[in-house]
């Protein structure tokens, strides 16, 4: 029986790099804060620190909207409202609407064989409104986010209550996605077969498999599974 395709959402499938750009953008225009690496860099940082300690359930979703902005506002003496800037920057994430080149098509071909869904650590509401924006619900039998299941990837109950919702033993799924730290790990720690997927080039140990192009991947899919 083919397995199930359990697919994370970010540069695996959607360009994130391109939403935040798009919504990021938007925000410090209206701050007037210049959109430069200057003040760009600070704010990954702070995002990169947030994100982490939500990883390792150290901080909610919810702390985490409006924490990263408190924090480079803080880091870097700008008089903005944390809050306020966390629930902007939300709504405007959830109007990015970009595809990774070549990822709708290759969703159009490979659902028709296999059924998938979405295991994504991000915000429930900016994730499914980009999913609707981009008509790519369509393709998927469930949408797991972990605001939504209350834990995140790489946790293994995480993946416990993706395979208890989808009625599936973990030998019916497969993993796929680009973060080796939530992604594959997490994988490992539910003990599903992995693939790391970088159109970059990136390769993982930890991965069973490694893709670098949607053609590589469907290949890849359909040999193992």
């Amino acid at each position: 029986m083919a397995r199930h395709l359990l697919f994370d959402a970010d540069e695996t499938l959607y360009d994130f790099a391109a939403t935040e750009h798009y919504a990021l953008g938007r925000l410090f225009k209206e701050l007037g804060i210049p959109y430069t690496d200057e003040w760009i860099g600070p704010y990954h940082e702070e995002n990169s620190k947030c994100w982490t300690m939500f990883e390792h359930g150290e901080m909610s979703i919810d702390r985490l909207k409006s924490a990263r902005f408190e924090m480079f506002f803080s880091r870097t003496g700008l008089p903005y409202d944390g809050v306020k800037a966390g629930e902007d920057y939300t709504t405007y994430l959830g109007e990015g609407g970009f595809m990774l080149p070549g990822a709708v098509d290759f969703l159009e071909d490979i659902t028709k064989d296999y059924e998938a869904s979405i295991i994504t650590n991000g915000i429930a509401y900016t994730q499914h409104r980009r999913f609707e924006i981009t008509d790519t619900v369509k393709y998927f039998k469930h949408i797991f986010v972990s605001e939504e299941l209350g834990v995140q990837k790489p946790d293994k109950r995480f993946f416990d209550k993706v395979l208890e919702t989808l009625a599936l033993d973990k030998e019916d799924c497969i993993v796929i996605g680009d973060s080796e730290k939530s992604d594959i790990k997490g994988a490992r720690n539910a003990g599903i077969e992995s693939i790391f997927f970088s159109l970059k080039g990136k390769s993982s140990d930890m991965a069973d498999h490694n893709a670098h192009s949607y053609s590589e991947l469907s290949s890849l899919i359909r040999a193992i599974c």
